[in-house]
């Protein structure tokens, strides 16, 4: 057997567990559940992975096996995956970082993400590839567009709309696209806006925004091996509320340019070539009654990527660079005077060289390997700049007085890789193994925030500047199962973390230190094919994380969590029934107490039970409409942040009984 039959037969004992078809026009969700990416792409569509109607990116992964998030208004989930978040994350928007304007990450990448504007949004957990960037020891996310795919007549208009009672949330999605193979030019557009929601007791969260984008897109077939594609993206928020923050958001706003050319070799052992070319500019404001914080972000940089086959090995190697500059601070509303800075004229410049390799090994495994080497350089060239009353909040006397050093520049040449091996037991059972390394840079806030009060006392919140990058060492091992009827896939790992970036709150507000950790957890997922239309499944995740300095528990560690599903699927007819049981979190580091964590209480456990329905009518418009939170339940997700307009330490909360409705249809 080849190394094609071994990767579709792998594929084969995976793919089988997405039950959601694919209908033409639908995002399709690729997971990354455990096996080698290209050889196990597990395909669903967006309401296979979660039915109801989602406002972000986040919003959607946080529904995914082994995924959370991190709440703290209606708006912006930050995502988590296997306890790890933020920059531990690699998160590409159609091939180009996007680092948000928020300090407090009101704007986390995903917040920039129409998710039915994507064709394809692919999920990597863990550190599977090199190829994305540096980093990215939590997994890899890719938010991606496709050339379009124009019928005979011309021209394809997709249109979506959802509404959800509770928050009086609605949403309006417009896509249209001209041309055929050779050319087309794409206008994409989404509003979105929302109301204060009830909890499950009845109580009103602070919710409120509105969201608009729009894209255009074009490309064009230079010749028959080679395209071009350009796009222009501009995104918008606007009065967005943030219970989980002193401060609201009035506006933040992203526009995004990208260039991404293709080649195919006809011939030698070059096969395939991709440039990115990608720019993001992100203006952003938060404010309270006293103080205004304008910010902003602008990243640029560029991939290429080549793909090639030499002595029977499939090579994919190339170089990428990214270089983000970042300027915030909070002034006094009524005098306009400089308190502090958030990011003192901040710049991160990142370039990377990259090698995977994969190859055959007889009729039944697969050797790959990868090797990537990244330049950091960081740098504050505002950091010497007076902010508060007498220049007391000056950055570098506040590195000064929590670190000891005023050096702000500093250099790191990291160096990660990773080796799998898959090995096809028999027809039935495949499995594979994977160790790994990866490097993690510190991010703009947790080198160089400088936050005190005007006359420089009270709480403080400042970066390291001097901090090292994080090492995660990794090992996984995942197990797969495959017949007719019955599909499940069975992973492990453990992550030991050398300098760990910790957040801590000590006496005087908020640091950051190096220290050694350890993560390690479990994911199980299963399908049964009850008959021809009746399909059950389920799916655990068990995630544990401990500071190994001290030996007490890392914040924002997911619960367990268990989810079982039945949907029945006939001619056009879909209806489901999801119950979702996640424990309660008790192995926490509060910020509250000498631990000086991240974790706002102890979190109960809760049940949900959410309903879903769809029917697609005989011109191709679908109409779905669901419940969630059936019983009202009240419930928190243990990750997100601290509801600051309750005296009481409780994370805000997620919404309560929800009915919605959603209307599709291409033409």
């Amino acid at each position: 057997m080849n190394k094609q039959a071994l990767t579709v037969a792998v594929a084969m004992a995976v793919s089988t567990m997405a039950q959601a078809s694919d209908s033409e026009g639908n995002l399709i969700i690729e997971i990354n559940r455990g096996l080698p990416q290209l050889e196990t792409t597990v395909r669903e569509t967006t309401t296979g992975v979660q039915a109801s109607p989602v406002s972000d990116g986040g919003e959607l992964l946080k529904s995914l096996t082994g995924v959370s998030g991190i709440r703290m208004g209606g708006r912006a989930i930050d995502p988590v995956i296997r306890g790890q978040k933020e920059t531990q994350l690699n998160i590409l928007l159609d091939g180009g970082y996007i680092h948000g304007g928020c300090p407090n990450r009101m704007d986390p990448p995903t917040a920039y993400t129409s998710v039915e504007s994507y064709d394809r949004v692919t999920v990597i957990k863990g550190n599977r590839t090199v190829v994305y960037g540096g980093g990215g020891s939590g997994g890899t996310v890719l938010f991606e567009r496709d050339w379009p795919l124009i019928d005979e007549k011309g021209y394809n208009v997709e249109l979506a709309g959802s509404y959800e009672g509770n928050g009086d949330k609605g949403e309006i999605g417009f896509d249209a696209a001209m041309g055929d193979d050779d050319a087309y030019v794409r206008f994409i557009a989404h509003h979105s806006e929302a109301q204060d929601y009830e909890d499950g007791n009845g109580n009103k969260v602070d919710a409120e925004y509105e969201s608009d984008s729009n894209a255009l897109l074009a490309g064009i077939r230079l010749s028959e091996d080679t395209t071009l594609e350009a796009s222009f993206e501009k995104s918008g928020e606007e009065d967005v509320e943030f219970p989980g923050a002193m401060m609201d958001s009035p506006f933040a706003d992203s526009e995004s340019t990208r260039l991404k050319l293709t080649h195919d070799f006809r011939s030698g052992p070059m096969q395939y070539l991709r440039v990115d070319l990608y720019q993001s500019d992100v203006e952003h404001l938060m404010e309270n009654a006293t103080m205004e914080a304008p910010s902003n972000s602008d990243t640029e940089g560029f991939r290429v990527l080549l793909e090639a086959n030499a002595a029977d090995i499939d090579w994919t190697f190339g170089v990428d660079m990214q270089n983000n500059d970042r300027n915030a601070q909070a002034n006094m509303i009524s005098s306009g005077a400089a308190v502090f800075s958030h990011w003192p004229g901040v710049a991160i410049d990142q370039t990377g060289l990259f090698i995977e390799g994969e190859k055959a090994l007889g009729e039944d495994d697969v050797l790959k390997a990868g090797l990537r080497y990244d330049r950091v350089d960081a740098s504050a060239s505002r950091a010497n700049e007076a902010f508060g009353m007498g220049g007391v909040n000056t950055p570098t006397n506040l590195y000064n007085q929590k670190y000891g050093t005023t050096d702000t520049d500093s250099t790191e040449d990291n160096v990660g890789g990773l080796i799998s091996w898959t090995h096809r037991i028999d027809d039935q059972y495949s499995v594979e193994t994977t160790v790994s390394r990866s490097v993690r840079t510190a991010d703009a806030t947790e080198r160089y925030i400088a936050k005190a009060n005007m006359m420089g006392m009270g709480s403080k919140w400042v970066g390291n500047p001097q901090i090292e990058p994080e090492k995660h060492h990794q090992l996984e091992v995942a197990l797969a199962s495959n017949t007719d009827d019955l599909n499940w896939m069975l992973s492990g790992w453990y992550n030991r973390v050398d300098d760990y970036i910790l957040r801590q709150t000590v006496s005087g507000g908020d640091i950051y230190r190096n220290i050694d950790a350890e993560l390690y957890g479990v994911e199980f997922e299963v399908t049964y094919q009850l008959n021809s239309n009746i399909i059950l499944g389920s799916s655990l995740a068990w995630l544990q994380g401990s500071n190994e300095d001290d030996g007490t528990d890392l914040s924002r560690i997911s619960p367990l969590e268990l989810t079982n599903s039945l949907d029945y699927v006939r001619n056009n007819w879909k209806a489901g029934v999801e119950w979702k049981l996640v424990d309660a979190q008790n192995d926490v580091c509060l910020s509250s107490s000498t631990c000086g964590g991240q974790d706002v209480r102890a979190t109960p456990g809760y049940g949900l039970v959410n309903l879903h329905g769809e029917y697609t009518l005989p011109m191709g418009v679908t109409v779905a409409m669901g419940v969630d939170n059936l019983f009202d339940k009240f419930y928190t997700l243990h990750e997100s942040r601290d509801y600051l307009l309750d005296s009481d330490p409780v994370q805000v909360a997620e919404l309560g009984r929800n009915v919605w409705l959603r209307l599709s249809g291409s033409f």
